[in-house]
């Protein structure tokens, strides 16, 4: 494996890592803002929560991440490779949140890793 092809999968799974980080902050973020409402108040709680900003910051850096991805690899086999944020994402959900995953998101998660596995040689 090259030099850069090692900094794709890296790139790759920092992303993964953000993009879980990112869903388990609106969780924490979710729980503590409360019921969403259009008012001043809710939008003051919700800009000022710790874990919306950061849930916006760790996007805004899978976001740039991914570009270099998406650029080195194509946009079509680097989407297919990015498709390892969902993975710990739905990992990140079951372990921290303490959602449950049904057997169907379980073959999910076997199918994006076997696309992975073919895709990111």
């Amino acid at each position: 494996m090259g030099r850069v092809s090692s900094l794709i999968w890296a790139l790759g799974v920092l992303i993964a890592l953000l993009s879980a980080l990112n869903v388990v902050c609106w969780g924490f973020a979710i729980r503590e803002v409360g019921d969403p409402r259009l008012s001043l108040d809710f939008l003051l709680r919700l800009a000022l929560n710790k874990w919306y900003v950061l849930a916006l910051a760790s996007a805004l850096v899978a976001s740039f991440l991914s570009y270099a991805v998406l650029r080195e690899m194509g946009v079509l086999v680097g989407r297919f490779f990015l498709s390892l944020s969902m993975v710990a994402t739905i990992l990140a959900c079951t372990l921290v949140l303490e959602e449950k995953l049904t057997l169907k998101e379980w073959i999910g998660i076997a199918l994006v890793l076997a696309d992975i596995a073919v895709l990111g040689r």
